[in-house]
């Protein structure tokens, strides 16, 4: 799933936009996880950049993402993409989920400071 998420942010032309900012959500228009990871990482007073992809990108990562789970062999559940996507210091963190967890363990703050996102 990150290739795939990777050439779809390529082709998007995020990519200097990814390796530009220290923080970046990368979400749907209006989608209430992206608000919530805002939200995380605004109180914890990082620099954050949130880039809002176009319909056609949500459909494009729908079709690839559930031909993918097709391709593998499993039919029974179709699922939405990944959104929001968080990238700290250039580098993919995953989505909120993996965003929470990595707070959660203490490795958050570490990671804001090393992008250079966090001064505390």
């Amino acid at each position: 799933m990150e290739q795939l998420l990777m050439v779809a942010i390529k082709e998007e032309d995020l990519i200097p936009i990814v390796e530009g900012s220290m923080v970046v959500i990368v979400g749907k228009r209006g989608y209430h996880m992206n608000y919530i990871a805002q939200k995380l990482l605004e109180k914890l007073k990082a620099y954050l950049t949130i880039y809002e992809v176009s319909k056609e990108f949500v459909a494009r990562m729908t079709l690839m993402r559930n031909l993918g789970r097709t391709l593998r062999g499993d039919y029974k559940t179709l699922v939405a993409p990944l959104f929001p996507v968080i990238f700290i210091g250039g580098k993919l963190v995953g989505g909120l989920d993996q965003l929470i967890a990595i707070h959660v363990t203490g490795k958050l703050i570490p990671m804001l400071k090393e992008a250079g996102a966090i001064w505390l």
